[in-house]
């Protein structure tokens, strides 16, 4: 029988888990969002397009499409050693505010208040590696990178998309690359509205691990998303 108790473990992991009674875990949600997904694979993050990780670390620009955001906003990462960091900028509008920390990996990012008005870019050199569209307050993005020392377990994969078109079909598969540069694309479905993958067994992802989602339409575009459920957890 379940018991509740401020302080002391309960028979439910998970809500142990979520809770912060479990030392060494802590859950991980990711959300996904790809408005224009086309007809070869793209990355299911908000900006679109392919995901371009650093090749090494590097300080990032911050910036606002509009001026009206002057709002902080709370960067997390990994260094070059993937190790956890993260940082807190506050934005000037359009004007770019850089980083002191040199992200080598950013696994996502969320204003700290109000609304942003304008499209909130986070690249390095022109290019995007972290992207908070208008009035949504952080990163939808598939993309994130497993710390050092660390796994993680995947229970759920839930992915849906925006067509009516019962002759158009999605296609899903997962993109994990590790350290020394192997690449699986794995996972790989095909379906019409909506494909859910509710493990029994988790999948685990190893250490210091690139891993995101990427999709494509038998035609024409479609709006995806993608929900992971998951447990970030400290391995001995």
């Amino acid at each position: 029988m379940y018991q509740f108790d401020e302080v002391r473990p309960t028979p439910h992991l998970l809500h142990d888990i979520a809770k912060g009674n479990i030392w060494d875990s802590q859950p991980l949600n990711i959300f996904g969002f790809n408005r224009d997904v086309g007809t070869a694979y793209e990355t299911i993050w908000d900006d679109g397009g392919n995901y371009v990780y650093p090749s090494s670390a590097v300080a990032m620009d911050v910036v606002s499409s509009s001026a009206s955001d002057t709002m902080q906003v709370i960067i997390n990462g990994l260094d070059a050693n993937y190790e956890a960091i993260s940082e807190t900028v506050t934005l000037t509008g359009t004007s770019a505010v850089t980083t002191s920390a040199a992200f080598f990996r950013i696994n996502g990012a969320v204003i700290l208040a109000g609304s942003n008005v304008g499209d909130i870019s986070i690249s390095n050199g022109g290019t995007n590696h972290a992207f908070i569209g208008a009035g949504i307050g952080t990163t939808q993005s598939s993309v994130y990178t497993v710390p050092a020392g660390h796994s993680i377990y995947l229970f759920r994969i839930d992915c849906t998309s925006g067509t009516v078109n019962g002759q158009k079909y999605l296609y899903l598969r997962n993109v994990a690359t590790n350290s020394a540069g192997r690449t699986l694309r794995v996972t790989e479905a095909t379906f019409f509205e909506s494909v859910s993958f509710d493990r029994q067994v988790p999948f685990k992802i190893g250490e210091k691990t690139d891993f995101h989602f990427e999709c494509k339409s038998s035609s024409s575009t479609n709006e995806v998303s993608l929900f992971v459920e998951a447990i970030l957890v400290r391995e001995s």
